[in-house]
């Protein structure tokens, strides 16, 4: 038996994975409530939660729960505990916009759901996987009986506006003057989403004089997500100009630039999520298009659900699942127009939608499962630091 904490903020992926660790045998779970970026003093009532209990593991996400001085790394260290982090975002995020930097710690390992950050973070020195999300399948299932369908498609998603303001709060003349390149950048993405954004960005502002306070980490960080944001928003709220029925749940930012009709702030993750993806014949998973190589939470759950879903077009997505042929398991758009020829055909082809959606759930049940993702962890953990 081994005792292990988790640092939780009650975000996405932490129940999941609590849930998940709580069912592995041989660990004994702590679970330690603090903020995502601590004070000292909350760091230093942490790690005495951590001596109390004797931890051996250190379970954290995104790195939320880490200090900007550093004590929860160095109690880590000097007690030789391993430190797990599984990232379901940039893993650069928090050096970028919190000075928290990210340096190699002899019993760190990270995973990552995007693999893009695979050989960035080891080239740093880092101990460094793909562990792409998951889904748990107690909490989306298929229920019964099924609920009528009430709507042809929908998107499941927040605007990301919140994001970007916050993003881009005290450079807005500096993010102006790039609004022609990012549009630019956009166009040049819907015709080659193969595109790494972060070296277009980069090479852009490569001699760029930035304004106080903005790194160039920074100004790629920020120039990069606003490519990924207005391509989702153009995409979706074209959708929604399209097909009647078509709706958005989300955050309401949406109301932005949609009608109030278009849009509902009335589906909570854990309460009645799996319920409406039932409820849609086509789901509809628009990625942000800064995640290169990872999967959304959206294609486990919906399918774990017992849902329809299409998603855009990702190199990881075949390595995952079946995406050709008559045993197909996920379809993917490989454009807006595709994406819309897609709709209009599964919404009408019953046969052929529940067919993949069996398969797709069976896919999930047998390899994508939050506990098939601890127990990858375990495995690894125990073949590097142990």
């Amino acid at each position: 038996m081994i005792t292990a904490a988790f640092f939780n903020q009650d975000y996405l992926m932490e129940k999941e994975t609590i849930a998940a660790l709580r069912r592995m045998r041989e660990v004994r779970l702590v679970v330690v409530s603090i903020p995502d970026v601590p004070t000292g003093s909350q760091a230093e009532e942490a790690t005495r939660a951590l001596a109390q209990h004797d931890c051996r593991v250190l379970f954290t996400v995104n790195d939320w729960g880490l200090d900007r001085e550093g004590i929860v790394a160095s109690f880590c260290s000097s007690r030789a505990m391993i430190h797990v982090n599984w990232c379901g975002d940039d893993p650069f995020y928090h050096e970028t916009f919190h000075g928290i930097p990210l340096n190699p710690v002899r019993n760190r390992i990270d995973f990552v759901t995007d693999r893009s950050y695979v050989t960035p973070l080891r080239e740093r020195g880092m101990r460094a996987h793909f562990l792409p999300l998951a889904s748990d399948p107690s909490i989306f299932f298929p229920r019964e009986p099924a609920p009528a369908f009430k709507r042809r498609a929908c998107f499941v998603g927040n605007s990301y506006n919140q994001q970007i303001f916050e993003f881009s709060k005290g450079y807005e003349a500096f993010i102006d003057s790039h609004v022609p390149f990012v549009g630019s950048l956009l166009m040049e993405f819907r015709k080659n989403p193969l595109i790494d954004l972060s070296e277009e960005v980069g090479e852009k502002i490569a001699t760029a004089i930035l304004p106080a306070g903005l790194t160039r980490q920074k100004a790629v960080f920020i120039l990069k997500h606003l490519v990924s944001y207005f391509y989702r928003k153009k995409l979706i709220v074209s959708l929604c100009h399209l097909y009647a029925d078509f709706m958005v749940f989300g955050d309401q930012w949406w109301l932005v630039d949609l009608p109030k009709e278009k849009v509902s702030t009335a589906v909570g993750y854990y309460v009645n999520l799996s319920e409406t993806y039932q409820q849609t014949k086509v789901n509809i998973d628009v990625n942000r298009v800064v995640i290169r190589e990872g999967l959304t939470q959206r294609i486990f759950d919906c399918l774990a659900s017992g849902a329809f879903i299409l998603t855009n077009a990702k190199t990881i997505l075949p390595e995952l699942f079946v995406t050709e042929g008559g045993a197909r398991e996920v379809v993917m758009f490989e454009s807006e127009t595709h994406l819309k020829e897609l709709i209009n055909f599964y919404a009408t082809h019953d046969n052929e939608r529940a067919a993949i959606v069996r398969r797709g759930r069976q896919r999930v049940l047998a390899e994508h499962t939050y506990d098939h993702r601890i127990q990858k962890i375990f495995r690894i953990v125990s073949e590097e630091l142990v």
